[in-house]
C-alpha cells in the first residue's frame, strides 16, 4: 500500500512539505474512493469512515469527481490556478502580483462534531496556495463566486456561519501548524507539528448541510484573491548604486510587495530561498546578474503601467517562467558571457559605430523575417478578472498600413499568461504588448558580423550604428542580441536586429503613424578614398642606384579587390599609374626609375569589381640621388682635378687631359657597342675607380635601353683599411626589364669585415622576378633570398647563421638555421612541410592548422603541456550538474542530490541542459554521509532515461533503518 500511495503523495513527500503522515493522509482523502467496499484502515482512518463520506449524496460526489479527474492519464504537468484539485504532477504554485488562486489540495479528511454519531459531517481540506516565502495579504475569499468572510476564529460570517471555516498562513516562518475548529471538531491527524514555513496555505472545512441548500452541487470551488509573493527592489536598497532603503538581495525579510514584471524577473533570477535551500527560481549569484538591466525594466514598466500577475508552477522550465514574467513587461531574458540580463522595449541611443573597416569576416544579412513570422494582426490572450480570472481572447490589434503592404491580413494569436486585466479596467497592457510584437516582427534580422577585441565592451542589449554602405547599411541602428568573444582568436562575434526608434511611440499609442519597415539603402558603389593614416611614402635610391619612391601601406577597406597607385611630378596635371596591386596583406612598392632629387606627389585609390574609387594623396616626397648623377658629378670632379694638375705641372699640351679627351675615350668604348645586329641602341658604359690612402673603390656600370626594354649590369668592389676597421666587399647586380611589364633581377653581396674585436663574414644573394599589374589585374612578385653569415668576437661569442626566404605575392616561407655554440636550431616557416622516403612515399607531413600526419608513428614518451582549449570550452560546471562534451559527440553529465531519504520513494532527475539527441544510460549511486551496516535502502533507475532526465527510486527489503543521505548519478549520451 505504501507504493500505491506514493504517487498521490509525491508533491508532499518529495519536498518534505509536511510532517510524516500528511502525505499518506492526503492520499487517503483524495483517493478514498478506491477503498470503498474494503476493510481495514488508511493512515489511521477506517475504510468505513472513508466510505461514509460517500453518503453525502452531492458533496462527496463532487469531491470524488475531482480526485478521479486528477488521476486521469495524459494530463499536463502544469497546474491550474482556477481549479481546486489534487494533482501531484502539477508542481508547486508560485503566485505573483494580485491574482486568484484556487489552491492545490494536499490534505483531505473527514470527521464528526463532538457528540454527533450518525456519520462524519465535517470535510477538511488543506490548500497549498503559494511557495516563495511571505506574501502581502489575502484580499478576499470566494466559494463558487460568492464572497465569504470569516471572523477571528475562522468561522464564516453570514449564510455559511457554522458550516464553513478557514485558517490561512501567509507564508512566513511558522512556529506551529494551522489550527481550525468548526462545530467543536478538528481535522483528524493534523497536529501542531504540521508546519509549512515559507509556504502560503489554508485549512478549509465544510460542514454537511442535510437540507442540501448549501452544497447541493458538491464542494464549492474556492478562490483566494490576494497580493502574493514579495520581491527584491534594488531601488529601495541603499547598497545598490542609486538605491535608498532597507531592501537587500537574498534577505527575504526585507522584500517588498510589487506587481512590477522587472522586479519579479530579478527575484526569480536570484531564486527563492528558505533555510538556506532554494525552493524555486533560477538561483543565480547576484554577481552573475546584470541588475541594472532589470532596474531599467522596472522603471519602464512603472512608466508604462505594466503589471504582472498569475501563478507559475515548479514543474515548468525556470527559463520559460522567466520568459513569461518578462513578457508581461515587454522584455525578454538574455544569457551572455555567464551573465543573466534582459532586453527591454524602450528607445535607446547608439553607443558606438562599427564601420566596414572594423569587420573581420563576412557580414551576413537577413533583411526581413519569414512570412510566417512577419504578421500585421495580433489577437492577445490574457487573464480577465471579469471572466472569473479565465484566459480570454481580446480584441485584435491591427496595423492597417502593414495589411495593405502585405496584401492581406496575417493574424497571430499570442498568449500573455501573466498579463491580467482587472475589473473596470481597459485592456491597455495587452494591446500595447501586441503592438510591440507586430512592429518587432517587421524589424530586419538577424544580422551577424565579427570584429576585433576592441569592441569587447559591447554587450547584449546595446544599440550600435552599423555603417557598411557597400552592403546597404548606412549608420543603421542595430540592437545587439548576442555578443560572443573567442579567446583563441580575439574575435568578437555579434548577432543583432535593426532597431527603429519610432516604433516605441506607436506601440504605446503616442502616435498613429506606424514605423516604416526596414529596407536597405542603395549603396554608393564608388569606393571611398583610403585613410591616409594607413599609408606612408618616402623618397629613396634603389640598390641599382636609381631614384625611387617607396610606398608602404595596408588596405583599410576589406571589400577592396585591388589598390591603384599613381604619381606625378609636382606642378604637373597628368598622373601616371605604375601598378595595380593586390589588396591583400602588407603593400611595399617601389616606383622607379624617376628623375633624381625631384619632387613628386603620390596618391592611392581602391578598386571594387570594375569600379575605381576616389583617390587620396598620401604624400609629397623628393626622390633620392641617382647613381648615374653621382657618376656625372665624379666625372666633373675628375675634370677639375685634371685642370689642377695641368696648371701645377705645366706639362704636355692643355688638351691631353682635357675632359673632352676623357669623354672621347668613353665615347669610343660606347661606339663599339652601339650596334647590335645592325640596330642602333642606346648604351652606357662607365668605369670609375676612386683611390684614397686607406681605401680603393672600383665601379663598373654597363646599361642598355630602347623601346623594347632596359638592361643593367652593375659591379662595385671596395677594400678599406683604417680606423680600426678592415673591410673587403663586392656587390654585383644584373637586371632586365621589358616593355611588357616583366622584370628580373639578381643581386649578390659578399662582405668580410673586422671591426675592433669583432670579425664577420656575410654573403647575401637574391633572385627576383616581377610582373606589374595591368588592365585591372594585380601585379605578381616572386623572390628567393639566401643569407650566410658567420661572426665571432673577443668575448667568446660565436654565431653561424643561414636564412633561406621564399616570397611570392607577399606570402613568405623559409628556413632559419642558427648555431651559437650552445644551441643549434633549425626553424621552418612554411604552410606545409613534407618528408619523403627513398621510394617517394610520404614519411611525415606537417600541414596547415598545425596538423601533423605520419603513416607510421612511434612515440617513446609523450608529454602534454596543456589541455586543449576546445576541450576546456566544452565543459559546463554548475553546483548540481557537470557536463563534458568529448570529440566525436560523446557527452557525459554528472550530478548529485543531497538530502536525507527515509522511505521508499521516487525522484525525478531533470537535466539542467538536455542532451541534444539521446541519453543512452543513467546510473545512480547511493550516498551515505557516514557508513552504517544497518541501513536497508537501495537505489535503482526506474524505466529508460530520456534526453531531458530520468527517474530513480529507492526500495527496501525490510523495515529496518531505511535511510540514505542522497545519491550521485552519471549519464551518457549524445
Amino acid at each position: 500500500m505504501a507504493k500505491a500511495l506514493r504517487t498521490a503523495a509525491l508533491v508532499v513527500g518529495a519536498v518534505a512539505l509536511v510532517a510524516t503522515g500528511v502525505g499518506a493522509l492526503a492520499g487517503a482523502g483524495a483517493l478514498g474512493a478506491a477503498a470503498a467496499g474494503t476493510t481495514g484502515a488508511v493512515a489511521g482512518i477506517s475504510t468505513a469512515t472513508i466510505a461514509a463520506v460517500g453518503t453525502y449524496a452531492s458533496l462527496a460526489a463532487g469531491a470524488l469527481s475531482l480526485a478521479s479527474a486528477a488521476a486521469m492519464p495524459g494530463q499536463t504537468v502544469q497546474g491550474s490556478s482556477t481549479t481546486f484539485a489534487t494533482n501531484p504532477q502539477s508542481g508547486l504554485p508560485y503566485a505573483m502580483g494580485r491574482t486568484r488562486m484556487s489552491g492545490l489540495r494536499f490534505f483531505a479528511a473527514t470527521s464528526s462534531r463532538p457528540g454527533y454519531t450518525k456519520f462524519n459531517d465535517l470535510l477538511w481540506f488543506g490548500a497549498l496556495l503559494s511557495i516563495g516565502g511571505a506574501i502581502d495579504s489575502i484580499e478576499s475569499f470566494k466559494a463558487d463566486g460568492v464572497a465569504v468572510t470569516f471572523d477571528a476564529g475562522g468561522n464564516a460570517v453570514g449564510q455559511y456561519r457554522d458550516y464553513m471555516g478557514q485558517a490561512v498562513h501567509l507564508g512566513g516562518p511558522q512556529s506551529t501548524a494551522l489550527n481550525l475548529v468548526v462545530g467543536g471538531g478538528t481535522a483528524p491527524g493534523w497536529t501542531s507539528q504540521h508546519r509549512l514555513s515559507g509556504i502560503t496555505h489554508a485549512m478549509w472545512c465544510l460542514r454537511f448541510n442535510k437540507e442540501g441548500e448549501m452544497y447541493g452541487a458538491g464542494a464549492p470551488e474556492p478562490a483566494w484573491i490576494g497580493k502574493w509573493v514579495k520581491v527584491y527592489d534594488p531601488r529601495l536598497d541603499s547598497t545598490y548604486p542609486g538605491g535608498s532603503g532597507p531592501c537587500r538581495a537574498l534577505d527575504e525579510t526585507t522584500y517588498v510587495w510589487s506587481d512590477n514584471p522587472g522586479l519579479h524577473a530579478l527575484t526569480w533570477a536570484l531564486g527563492r530561498w528558505q533555510n538556506g535551500r532554494r525552493t524555486c527560481g533560477i538561483g543565480a549569484p547576484i554577481a552573475n546578474i546584470r541588475v541594472a538591466e532589470f532596474v531599467e525594466c522596472a522603471n519602464i514598466c512603472d512608466a508604462n503601467r505594466w503589471k504582472v500577475g498569475g501563478v507559475e508552477w515548479t514543474t515548468d522550465s525556470k527559463w520559460a517562467t522567466m520568459k513569461r514574467i518578462l513578457q508581461a513587461g515587454g522584455a525578454r531574458p538574455t544569457k551572455s558571457r555567464g551573465m543573466i540580463g534582459c532586453l527591454v522595449s524602450a528607445p535607446r541611443t547608439a553607443i558606438a559605430t562599427i564601420e566596414s573597416r572594423h569587420l573581420l569576416d563576412k557580414l551576413q544579412l537577413n533583411v526581413t523575417k519569414t512570412r510566417r513570422d512577419r504578421y500585421n494582426t495580433v489577437i492577445p490572450r490574457y487573464v480577465d478578472e471579469n471572466s472569473d480570472w479565465a484566459v480570454i481572447s481580446g480584441s485584435a490589434v491591427q496595423v492597417t498600413t502593414y495589411v495593405a503592404a502585405d496584401r492581406g491580413q496575417r493574424t497571430k494569436e499570442i498568449d500573455y499568461p501573466l498579463v491580467q486585466v482587472f475589473a473596470g479596467e481597459e485592456a491597455k497592457q495587452p494591446a500595447e504588448l501586441a503592438a510591440y510584437d507586430i512592429v518587432n516582427s517587421r524589424e530586419g534580422g538577424p544580422f551577424t558580423w565579427s570584429t576585433g577585441p576592441e569592441w569587447i565592451g559591447i554587450k547584449t542589449g546595446d544599440v550600435i550604428n552599423l555603417n557598411v554602405p557597400e552592403e546597404g547599411l548606412v549608420n543603421q541602428p542595430m540592437l545587439v542580441t548576442k555578443a560572443t568573444p573567442d579567446p583563441a582568436t580575439g574575435k568578437i562575434s555579434f548577432a543583432g536586429e535593426t532597431e527603429t526608434h519610432s516604433k516605441h511611440d506607436f506601440a504605446l499609442g503616442r502616435t498613429t503613424t506606424p514605423p516604416a519597415p526596414f529596407t536597405l539603402t542603395a549603396p554608393d558603389l564608388k569606393p571611398p578614398p583610403p585613410a591616409t593614416s594607413s599609408w606612408a611614402v618616402t623618397g629613396a635610391t634603389t640598390g641599382e642606384g636609381l631614384p625611387a619612391i617607396i610606398v608602404i601601406g595596408t588596405s583599410d577597406m576589406p571589400s577592396a579587390d585591388a589598390i591603384l597607385l599613381e604619381y606625378r611630378k609636382a606642378g604637373e596635371d597628368a598622373w601616371s599609374r605604375p601598378a595595380i596591386l593586390s589588396a591583400t596583406g602588407q603593400i611595399l612598392h617601389v616606383i622607379s626609375p624617376l628623375e633624381s632629387t625631384t619632387v613628386y606627389e603620390v596618391r592611392v585609390g581602391y578598386r571594387v569589381g570594375p569600379i575605381d574609387g576616389s583617390f587620396a594623396t598620401i604624400g609629397t616626397v623628393t626622390t633620392g640621388t641617382g647613381r648615374l648623377t653621382q657618376i656625372g658629378n665624379d666625372i666633373v670632379e675628375i675634370k677639375d682635378d685634371i685642370g689642377t694638375v695641368k696648371a701645377d705641372l705645366n706639362i704636355l699640351t692643355p688638351n691631353v687631359f682635357d675632359l673632352t679627351q676623357l669623354l672621347g675615350t668613353y665615347n669610343a668604348i660606347m661606339q663599339t657597342r652601339t650596334t647590335l645586329e645592325g640596330m642602333p641602341i642606346g648604351t652606357v658604359v662607365t668605369n670609375v675607380r676612386t683611390v684614397a690612402d686607406s681605401a680603393v673603390e672600383d665601379l663598373s656600370l654597363l646599361g642598355a635601353k630602347n623601346a623594347e626594354g632596359t638592361a643593367w649590369n652593375l659591379s662595385m668592389s671596395t677594400v678599406y683599411v683604417g680606423g680600426g676597421k678592415t673591410l673587403a666587399q663586392r656587390f654585383n647586380e644584373v637586371e632586365a626589364k621589358a616593355a611588357n611589364d616583366l622584370g628580373a633581377k639578381v643581386t649578390d653581396l659578399t662582405q668580410a669585415i673586422i671591426d675592433g674585436d669583432k670579425a664577420a663574414g656575410l654573403r647575401l644573394t637574391t633572385v627576383e622576378a616581377t610582373l606589374n599589374g595591368t588592365g585591372g589585374q594585380p601585379g605578381l612578385t616572386a623572390s628567393v633570398a639566401a643569407l650566410m653569415q658567420a661572426a665571432v668576437d673577443a668575448d667568446g661569442n660565436v654565431l653561424a647563421k643561414y636564412v633561406l626566404a621564399l616570397k611570392a605575392n607577399g606570402r613568405v616561407g623559409g628556413i632559419v638555421g642558427t648555431n651559437n655554440g650552445t644551441l643549434a636550431r633549425l626553424d621552418f616557416d612554411f604552410d606545409e612541410v613534407r618528408f619523403f622516403l627513398p621510394d617517394g612515399s610520404v614519411m611525415l607531413t606537417i600541414g596547415p592548422n598545425s596538423e601533423v600526419y605520419a603513416p607510421k608513428l612511434r612515440v617513446g614518451k609523450l608529454m602534454v603541456g596543456a589541455m586543449d582549449e576546445e576541450f576546456i570550452a566544452n565543459q559546463d560546471w554548475a553546483a548540481d550538474e557537470v557536463t563534458q562534451v568529448f570529440p566525436g559527440g560523446l557527452i557525459i553529465k554528472t550530478g548529485k542530490y543531497r538530502a536525507q531519504i527515509n522511505n521508499e520513494t521516487q525522484f525525478s532527475i531533470v537535466f539542467r541542459d538536455p542532451f541534444p539527441t539521446v541519453c543512452v544510460s543513467l546510473v545512480p549511486v547511493p550516498y551515505l554521509a557516514t557508513f552504517s551496516i544497518y541501513r536497508d535502502l537501495w537505489l535503482q533507475r526506474v524505466g529508460e532515461p530520456s534526453r531531458f532526465g530520468a527517474t530513480v527510486g529507492t526500495q527496501s527489503s525490510t523495515g529496518d533503518d531505511q535511510r540514505l543521505d542522497g545519491f550521485d548519478w552519471i549519464a551518457f549520451g549524445r
